[in-house]
């Protein structure tokens, strides 16, 4: 009976949107932007393309955000030759912000920011919704699963930072392909084969019924914040003396960590996203906090990490445009010349 009684109290935890309120702020900010670039962008795009167009619409920078792989191979060409992409520059600053950001505050750029974190929290929601809770996989299958991020992580890795030599990286960013890989993102949502949307759906479906499949399981950007995540000095950190073993904090965790259990949550796992903290019914037991220097520590609660991200996401955003490393290089006219080609250019 008492068994039947704790897994119900569970399961109704599960089906609470458990995130802290500042950070669901946090992410309708950010949503909000990307819908805004988005838009934009789709006018840009359809502006180069009409032969006839008088008005041509500004291109958004923010659009890079979504072309890591660009953005690895320009880091690669500037530890290398020293020079910052002039190409897609606004990619490789989020790109530089979003680890260090990690190095910081654990992944707080998968859970506090990133779109795709975003969208995979409101599957998991309709997954409660419909079924009164997310599926976890067995422990035996969730370990390997989730060793694919790192697989998939480490071929752009070895293919990218130690094959690729440094030539090669600056080369391939001034080719036609790099120049316009933003247009031929969006075109291949726009003309989505078969595959293409079964992939799409699989992967959505997935998401509905195991929270955060995407994120967990196979994003390689995600392995490379968990992996810098580790050597944050911010950690989710519990007070023995205090803890009363409620089991609310592991409860809530979406990436299934024992935080009932541990002193410091050290695992590459943890989002930083402050679900526990929020969850835990003894002020003080648990914290976002930094190791303790003369019995003092600083800690994050959900306001001010999210006045923090915010702050620093901007004012480094803010300092990339005056200082000519946010927008792009490329004139109109190459864009004109470009942009009708999309669909016929292959790297």
């Amino acid at each position: 009976m008492n068994i039947k009684k704790e897994e119900k109290s569970r399961l109704n935890l599960l089906n609470q949107d458990r995130a802290p309120l500042k950070r669901r702020a946090v992410q309708f900010l950010f949503g909000l932007i990307i819908l805004l670039i988005g838009i934009q962008f789709i006018r840009f795009v359809n502006s180069y393309a009409d032969p006839n167009a008088t008005l041509l619409v500004h291109r958004p920078a923010g659009v890079e955000a979504f072309l890591p792989i660009s953005a690895l191979v320009a880091l690669k060409s500037w530890l290398y030759t020293g020079i910052f992409d002039i190409i897609h520059p606004a990619g490789l600053v989020i790109l530089l912000l979003a680890m260090a950001l990690s190095l910081v505050f654990k992944r707080s750029f998968c859970s506090w920011i990133c779109p795709i974190g975003t969208l995979s929290e409101g599957l998991a929601i309709v997954g409660r919704k419909l079924w009164g809770r997310n599926f976890v996989p067995p422990r035996w299958l969730d370990y390997p699963l989730r060793s694919l991020k790192y697989i998939l992580l480490s071929f752009f890795l070895v293919f990218i930072l130690i094959f690729m030599d440094g030539p090669s990286a600056y080369g391939f960013l001034q080719t036609p392909y790099n120049m316009i890989a933003d247009v031929k993102m969006l075109d291949f949502f726009k003309n989505l084969t078969v595959t293409g949307m079964t992939v799409i759906a699989v992967l959505a479906l997935l998401s509905v019924v195991i929270q955060n499949f995407w994120c967990r399981y196979l994003c390689p950007y995600g392995a490379l914040m968990s992996l810098l995540s580790i050597f944050s000095p911010w950690k989710i950190r519990r007070n023995g003396d205090t803890c009363i073993s409620c089991q609310k904090c592991t409860a809530v965790c979406p990436n299934q960590l024992k935080v009932a259990e541990a002193k410091d949550i050290w695992s590459p796992e943890c989002s930083g996203c402050l679900n526990c903290v929020k969850s835990c019914p003894v002020k003080g037991t648990l914290a976002f906090s930094s190791p303790s220097s003369g019995g003092k520590r600083l800690a994050f609660d959900p306001k001010r990490t999210a006045i923090a991200l915010i702050v620093v996401w901007f004012m480094v955003v803010g300092l990339a445009k005056f200082t000519g490393h946010w927008e792009t290089s490329i004139p109109p006219e190459m864009y004109k010349v470009l942009i009708p080609q999309a669909e016929q250019l292959n790297h």
